[in-house]
């Protein structure tokens, strides 16, 4: 090929090429070891097709795999923020590692290469089974992280600067012009691995069985370039052995997670999903259902009632015939199953970012169950969306909106309390309207609830703040922020209600009937704080979208307790 040089440029006497090579379209000669990276005598070599192709795919399986590990720890720790943060900074750490090492490898590059793709292929597509059983098992599952993620990325760092150097071992050297062409196809797949995991892998395979599928990935090009090579050694049928692993494992992917889980959880699992958001499951013990989105848990069907009678009822009776009703999160259904109770209410909205918790409260029979089959309610329309930007462009507006999402303990959430959205809450209400939101633990989480009650004044002034709170037996003592119209005379704090607050509270509509626990009184009396209740001992500043001060307090409180 023009413009490409041979290795060894000295010819031999009469034109001979060199020692343990036959000439052009000769027979080997008898007992003659090839030489590293040598064809086979059918005159395949190594071209840059190759060599690009197997650039673009190595590069694919290497950034999935960075984002395998970043999702998988942000599922097992709940700090999305550290998980990818950490994830990223040891994989890239331990890719120049691995670039270091390459050259300790170069004598032999193609079967360096293959090597280094059958170990990274086991350890990769091993990572989620590793990291799971690490959280379930050990303490130290942020030791196995750290050291999966350091060793993942040496694999990964290995690969380029091998595929290169078998590229000159087979007299393709372009240097420069080389490497940049290289890299740039190790870029492009770096890209179509973005895009893939989040769209299509993650929502279709789930974590664990992405993590085989991309193993597979990385087997099934060393075998690609051992036979481009000619290479039959016992890293061939060793290879073939590793794809008949993985393929068994993906295949068992399901047995494998339900096996795990059976450890974490200390009920039987009767339902696991690994979504495109987080993972959901679903236990049972006697009469007691939970449901925990990434092992945090959202109900326990024994004390769930406490949780959202308070929320629904003391929003709901502090408007007169709340006729329209947005729920934001509550995909349980267990909210609207509250809200549903009111004969005045004509709609009700449920926006939920995750389809598969939706789908779960209508279909599942013993989540349909605790819910009252709220969602096959006329009234009931499920949005599957993101709160945020719901609020912000929808053009309904509502008698009361209820706020039921997940504590900030990352900064994904952090916006969902921040004076931004609370902003746009109060702009969809109304007149006369009220919206409520869940505001962490009033007791073991006291500055992240102030900071909710602070956030709520700020981005809706002029109006009431009225901090609430109830025990909630699974959950501990539980906090909650109401916002309503100020009435004439009142400021916007919460004292501003005066001694007898709470009596002059929850009056604009009557409680309905059938309530499991609240009465007109314990609703009212969860508007005053028990006198061993944290207070909040200094003015806490709002949380803002571009100063998400929520999060880190919320983190910050969590520290001192031992879960």
């Amino acid at each position: 090929m023009a413009g490409e040089t041979q290795t060894e440029t000295a010819p031999l006497t009469g034109g001979e090429p060199p020692s343990g090579e036959p000439p052009s379209g000769a027979a080997p000669l008898p007992g003659a070891a090839p030489l590293p990276g040598a064809a086979l005598p059918s005159g395949r070599s190594m071209d840059k097709p190759t060599v690009f192709a197997a650039a673009l795919l190595v590069a694919v399986g290497g950034i999935i795999y960075e984002l395998i590990l970043g999702t998988a720890a942000s599922y097992l720790f709940g700090d999305s923020v550290v998980a990818f943060s950490v994830a990223t900074g040891l994989t890239l750490f331990g890719m120049g590692i691995g670039s270091l090492l390459a050259t300790r490898l170069a004598t032999n590059p193609g079967l360096n290469f293959v090597r280094n793709e059958v170990a990274l292929a086991l350890l990769g597509g091993s990572s989620v089974l590793i990291l799971y059983a690490a959280f379930s098992m050990t303490q130290v599952y942020w030791l196995v992280f750290v050291l999966l993620s350091l060793a993942i990325g040496v694999g990964i760092g290995v690969e380029i600067p091998l595929l290169v150097a078998l590229l000159k071992e087979h007299g393709r050297d372009e240097s420069v012009g080389l490497l940049s062409k290289v890299l740039a196809v190790d870029y492009f797949g770096a890209l179509a691995a973005s895009l893939l995991f989040p769209f299509v892998m993650l929502p279709y395979l789930g974590l664990m069985r992405t993590a085989y599928a991309v193993a597979l990935l990385n087997v099934l090009v060393a075998v690609f370039m051992l036979r481009r090579m000619g290479r039959r050694t016992r890293w061939t049928w060793f290879s073939w052995v590793t794809v008949v692993f993985l393929v068994v494992c993906f295949a068992a992917s399901s047995a494998i997670e339900g096996a795990i889980n059976t450890r974490l959880y200390q009920d039987p699992v009767v339902h696991y999903e690994s979504t495109s958001y987080q993972k959901l499951v679903l236990t049972t013990f006697g009469d007691d259902v939970r449901l925990y989105l990434s092992d945090q848990l959202q109900f326990s069907s024994v004390d769930e009632a406490r949780y959202h009678e308070t929320l629904a009822h003391s929003t709901l009776t502090s408007v007169a015939a709340p006729a329209s009703v947005a729920i934001l999160g509550g995909g349980d259904g267990l909210l609207a199953r509250e809200v549903l109770r009111y004969p005045s209410v004509q709609e009700v909205t449920v926006v939920d970012l995750d389809p598969a918790v939706t789908e779960l409260a209508r279909t599942d029979r013993l989540v349909s169950e605790l819910n009252e089959h709220s969602f096959d309610d006329p009234r009931v329309t499920v949005v599957n969306g993101d709160a945020f930007r719901f609020m912000d462009t929808t053009d309904q507006t509502f008698d009361a909106v209820l706020i039921d999402l997940v504590d900030p303990s990352n900064e994904r959430i952090a916006k969902l309390y921040s004076t931004e959205f609370y902003a746009m809450v109060a702009n969809r209400l109304r007149p006369g309207g009220v919206y409520a939101t869940q505001a962490t633990s009033s007791y073991f989480t006291p500055n992240a609830y102030w900071q909710v009650a602070a956030t709520v004044r700020a981005g809706s002034p002029g109006r009431t703040v009225v901090p609430l709170s109830v025990n909630v037996p699974s959950f501990g003592e539980w906090g909650f922020v109401l916002s309503l119209p100020a009435a004439p005379g009142q400021g916007e704090a919460a004292g501003a209600l005066g001694p007898d607050g709470g009596a002059r509270l929850f009056g604009a509509t009557p409680l309905p009937e059938g309530l499991r626990f609240h009465t007109l009184d314990s609703l009212r009396a969860t508007a005053t704080l028990a006198g061993d209740h944290p207070g909040p001992e200094v003015e806490m500043k709002p949380s803002t979208l571009l100063s998400p001060l929520i999060y880190r307090t919320y983190q910050q409180d969590m520290s001192r307790w031992r879960y």
